[in-house]
């Protein structure tokens, strides 16, 4: 059967459900001091894997998705959680600064593709692979300004596995972030066309 291509803003829709996805999780790790692998492990698969035009494949089908869509219908209909809107305009931010640093780009690239090769031996999850992407990201993100500031709770945040792996679920928000560029996405669009991606998260969710 013939693949059918999603519209310009349903690409748009399932990047921006991606990026809210992954600091959703930045957020519980940060202050629960655990993540939700339903919803981290479509993240990390988006990351890791080969975009060839199609944001729901790349996250492994648009169900994987559904926390992401409801958290942006939710968050641009009442956009209550402040530390979310922080994290969403930051990650927009970093994008846009480590695309046009070409040595530090190039440099992430590698290391996600090096990830990958791992990923496919240990899985997707496995610590080595969160510590290692984790790590890749303090080296190279970590450094443009201004940085991410996470906030939670200081003991969680210390832990070493929580850091690595909210240092992995920022890295795939700057991936969701560039898939939201590609899409034609930009601020200006989040913000006078707020109706119409809502509309469109809303149409999503009740087609799945």
């Amino acid at each position: 059967m013939k693949h059918v291509m999603e519209s310009p803003d349903s690409e748009q829709v399932l990047a921006l459900a991606g990026m809210v996805q992954a600091l959703a999780q930045v957020c519980q790790t940060a202050m629960c001091g655990h993540s939700d692998a339903r919803r981290t492990e479509p993240c990390l698969r988006a990351l890791l894997g080969v975009y060839a035009g199609d944001t729901a494949v790349l996250y492994g089908g648009r169900d994987r998705l559904q926390a992401g869509l409801h958290l942006l219908a939710d968050h641009l209909t009442h956009p209550s959680e402040v530390q979310l809107t922080r994290y969403l305009v930051s990650v927009l931010h970093l994008e846009r600064k480590l695309i046009a640093d070409h040595r530090r780009f190039r440099e992430v690239t590698e290391g996600v593709r090096r990830a990958a090769e791992q990923a496919g031996h240990f899985g997707i999850l496995h610590d080595n692979v969160i510590r290692n992407v984790g790590g890749l990201y303090a080296e190279t993100v970590s450094s443009l300004r201004p940085p991410i500031i996470v906030r939670g709770e200081r003991a969680h945040l210390e832990d070493p596995r929580n850091a690595a792996l909210i240092r992995t679920l920022l890295l795939s928000a700057i991936r969701a972030a560039s898939l939201w560029r590609r899409a034609g996405g930009n601020r200006l669009r989040l913000i006078f066309f707020r109706q119409r991606l809502i509309a469109e998260a809303q149409r999503q969710l009740a087609t799945s």
